[in-house]
């Protein structure tokens, strides 16, 4: 088949730079105050404690528990009793871990250093999202970018990615704008889990993820292509063998 445009890009998982990790940790450590603030804005009372953490929580917990348990509505009377009456240690926490210690330093902080090697897995999502000041648009961006319009995406591919033909929009009229951060979360999502399957050995889950992600693209961001301009659109991710690399391929078909 002739392709009026196709992209493939391959997914690597980039270390990131000490000084996008230093400038996570100060800029999260600076807004401390702020989060402070507005946490305590948002919560200021026991009633909205109840409202936005106990009573949702409950909500949530509830459809955990066995309901064939002895007492398993005791059970859940019990936790949502305790949850309701734990507005005044809550508050007391969040303003206790807010607050610098002897030290100068709060709890906060000390969590948002201790937090370091949790922020480095973002390489996994930058590996498919790009970092635009530092790398540049990512392999997910440019797959559907191609496909929906964005010409800008044209500026960031380079080798290994494979390009050819030109920029289309096969969308439906005023669904690119809103196709483009669906497509980037639903391919980023499946890159991600399914290169923690691949470092991990396990192949078939790998394939699993691959082909649940491709059935999301397809049941969403492949619904809304105007199939009377463009009745072949592919959006999709793989795993290539030879490379031992995921991959992100978009093309288009008027044909």
């Amino acid at each position: 088949m002739s392709y009026v445009v196709e992209y493939k890009g391959y997914y690597d998982v980039p270390e990131l730079e000490e000084d996008v990790i230093n400038e996570w940790k100060e800029t999260l450590k600076g807004q401390r105050d702020r989060i402070l603030n507005n946490l305590l804005a948002r919560i200021p009372n026991e009633t909205k404690f109840r409202s936005l953490i106990a009573d949702s929580a409950y909500e949530v917990w509830q459809n955990f528990v066995n309901p064939s348990w002895e007492d398993a509505d005791i059970i859940k009377m019990k936790f949502q009793v305790k949850l309701s009456r734990a507005y005044d240690v809550w508050k007391d926490r969040v303003t206790e871990a807010f607050t610098p210690g002897d030290t100068g330093i709060s709890d906060f902080e000390k969590g948002v250093d201790g937090a370091v090697n949790k922020f480095a897995n973002a390489k996994y999502t930058v590996g498919a999202v790009g970092l635009r000041y530092a790398r540049g648009r990512g392999i997910a961006v440019k797959a559907i970018g191609v496909i929906s319009g964005d010409l800008k995406v044209v500026r960031d591919i380079a080798a290994p990615d494979e390009f050819t033909g030109s920029v289309v929009n096969v969308f439906l009229p005023g669904a690119a704008r809103y196709v483009r951060p669906q497509a980037i979360a639903i391919i980023t999502r499946g890159l991600v889990l399914a290169q923690y399957a691949l470092e991990a050995g396990l192949s078939a889950l790998r394939d699993s993820i691959i082909s649940s992600t491709n059935s999301i693209l397809g049941n969403t961001v492949l619904k809304q292509v105007d199939t009377a301009t463009y009745p072949t659109v592919i959006l999709e991710i793989g795993y290539d063998d030879v490379n031992n690399k995921l991959y992100v391929h978009s093309a288009a078909a008027t044909s």
